[in-house]
């Protein structure tokens, strides 16, 4: 009975408690309401990285005052200034720059016997050899120094000075924006006058030159006709200059020849000779030991005559052991002599070999040379006519950069005004009114739309992919709907914190617009290290997953909350890849409670 009532009570609890949950879920259920937001499904790129938090550092830019001053100043040459004479055989001619030229070294230097041979260089021509000069005894062509003469000549330079440009009025304030062709300043009216003035009258001046110069032209023509008919008359004596050299040189060699076979038969005769004399040594050396043995062999007492015949023979045969020694001595001298000789010989004909060689290669180029400048001496004279062309031309240059430099002017200054070559916030103003304008003077300083940084700081783990030129986005605070662009343009030197930790500055450069950035903006830099392009992608907040599967919360046609299953694939932490299930546009609910209380 006990058992019973004590079941019955622990029953009773059990319905107490199951009460009392029923009712705090009730109670929770009652207090909490079920909300839902649209969002769309997009299409686009995913991107995971390394994200860091910085802000804008926002660089400047000077607008400097470019126009060179000092480079306006006109540069008046005197290439018209020179006489116009021509000079006859021995006279003197004057270049178109107004430097003579001594006609007494035009012709051919023949006297003499054609001097300008091999050791001479090549006459007349302005190249030498190792030894020669650039003329004859009596003077050569030197056509390529009469071209340089006829087309170079000296030029003097007069400036005339240019008065300064002055402010007259300042027409924008330090945290002005402006844009490109705004006025910044306005010089003084009569300042920018002058100057103008000045310019028209050098691109005045240097037409005159120009002119001067085509018709110094035609007199330095005939300079180039004689440097021609010269060139023409000196080729004549090339060819005996060559057969003359090559002769020489190969007599030389066969003379040496001849030596070294003099000197090859003397030393075989020394050699046979040494050969004879060491048998003969031989043979007698080996008489005078038979004889000393027969002599120590023999008792003087016993054998009285024996001994003195052998002894009378040992005397003998040692003088003319003595004697063949001597002569092998005096043949082993005469031979390494005569060696000597046929080596000697052997290296003057080696000498001399080389020697012919080298100077038919010598006299082959001298030949070549002389007979281009035969053989093209019309070309020489085309050269020459060139030459005069490339002076017309730098005069030509001259009047063009008159031109251009008036040009320059007017580009730099709008009538009396500066105008701004850049747009953005005017951050300082560096002239007042009757200040001076000069070269690279620095007008105004302006924030700089196309270097908008931020620096963040990334540890060592973080940095494996990444690289100078890796990509970036950048969320800003004041921007939370926009991500920028942007690259990394450097990364520091490791550095090591107080904890041992290592890391490195890494800053990133912005691209697209940043009109709208300003210096110290907040915001987070992510630097791509895995992206996925032109995929369909979804808020991680839609997604509920349950075990293995993934599903969205879509409205039906009669607008009823139904579960759609759909495959994801990569994720950004923010948003996820949609494989299938879904398409572009489609709207799907992020579901969310909301406490009533």
């Amino acid at each position: 009975m006990e058992k019973k009532s004590a079941k019955i009570i622990i029953a009773l609890v059990c319905i107490l408690v199951l009460v009392v949950v029923a009712v705090a879920l009730a109670g929770n259920d009652a207090s909490e309401e079920v909300t839902y937001r649209e969002t769309a499904v997009e299409y686009g790129e995913l991107v995971v990285g390394v994200t860091e938090s910085g802000s804008v550092d926002i660089g400047t830019v000077d607008q400097v005052f470019e126009l060179d001053m000092s480079a306006l100043q006109r540069a008046e040459t005197t290439g018209s200034s020179g006489s116009r004479t021509t000079g006859g055989s021995g006279g003197t001619a004057v270049s178109a720059a107004g430097s003579t030229v001594d006609n007494s070294g035009f012709g051919v230097g023949m006297s003499g016997g054609m001097s300008g041979t091999m050791s001479g260089g090549m006459i007349g021509s302005g190249i030498t050899g190792s030894t020669g000069s650039s003329t004859g005894s009596s003077g050569g062509i030197d056509m390529f120094s009469q071209i340089f003469n006829m087309a170079g000549g000296g030029s003097s330079a007069s400036t005339d000075t240019i008065g300064n440009l002055t402010v007259s009025e300042v027409c924008v304030s330090v945290g002005q924006q402006v844009q490109e062709g705004d006025v910044l300043f306005l010089l003084n009216e009569e300042t920018v006058t002058e100057l103008k003035e000045e310019l028209e009258s050098n691109v005045d001046k240097a037409k005159a030159d120009l002119e001067a110069v085509y018709a110094d032209q035609e007199m330095s023509k005939l300079t180039a006709q004689y440097t021609y008919d010269s060139s023409v008359a000196y080729g004549e004596y090339a060819d005996t200059e060559y057969n003359n050299t090559i002769k020489s040189l190969q007599d030389a060699v066969t003379e040496k020849e001849e030596a070294l076979a003099e000197a090859k038969e003397l030393l075989a005769g020394y050699q046979a000779q040494l050969t004879q004399a060491q048998a003969d040594y031989a043979a007698a050396a080996q008489v005078l030991k038979n004889c000393t043995w027969s002599v120590d062999n023999t008792d003087k007492w016993d054998d009285t005559w024996g001994y003195v015949s052998g002894y009378q023979l040992m005397i003998s045969a040692r003088n003319s052991v003595d004697t063949l020694e001597q002569k092998v001595e005096q043949l082993e001298r005469n031979v390494e002599q005569a060696q000597q000789n046929v080596d000697t010989c052997t290296t003057s004909l080696s000498q001399a070999k080389r020697s012919l060689e080298s100077g038919k290669l010598n006299a082959q180029q001298t030949l070549e040379l002389r007979q281009l400048a035969y053989d093209t001496a019309q070309e020489t004279y085309d050269i020459a006519q060139a030459y005069l062309e490339d002076t017309a031309a730098s005069q030509e240059e001259v009047y063009a950069e008159a031109q251009e430099k008036w040009d320059e002017f007017s580009s730099h200054i709008d009538g009396n005004a500066v105008r701004a070559k850049y747009n953005g916030v005017i951050t300082s103003v560096n002239l007042e009114v009757g200040d001076s304008i000069g070269t690279n003077d620095t007008l105004v300083t302006l924030y700089d739309t196309d270097s908008v940084e931020m620096t963040i700081t990334v540890d060592e783990d973080d940095m494996t992919d990444v690289a100078v030129g890796t990509e970036a986005k950048i969320s800003l605070t004041a921007y939370p709907d926009t991500i920028f662009r942007a690259s990394v343009s450097e990364i520091s030197d490791a550095s090591t914190d107080s904890g041992g930790n290592v890391t490195y500055e890494v800053t990133v450069i912005l691209s697209g617009d940043v009109s709208g950035l300003f210096q110290g903006m907040t915001g987070d830099v992510t630097l791509i290290t895995r992206r996925t392009e032109d995929v369909l992608y979804v808020s991680n907040r839609a997604i509920i997953r349950e075990g293995t599967d993934s599903y969205v919360k879509i409205k039906d046609a009669s607008g009823n909350i139904v579960k759609q299953k759909v495959t994801t694939g990569f994720s950004d932490g923010e948003n996820a890849e949609i494989i299938e299930g879904l398409s572009e546009g489609d709207v799907v609910l992020i579901e969310s409670k909301v406490n009533k209380s």
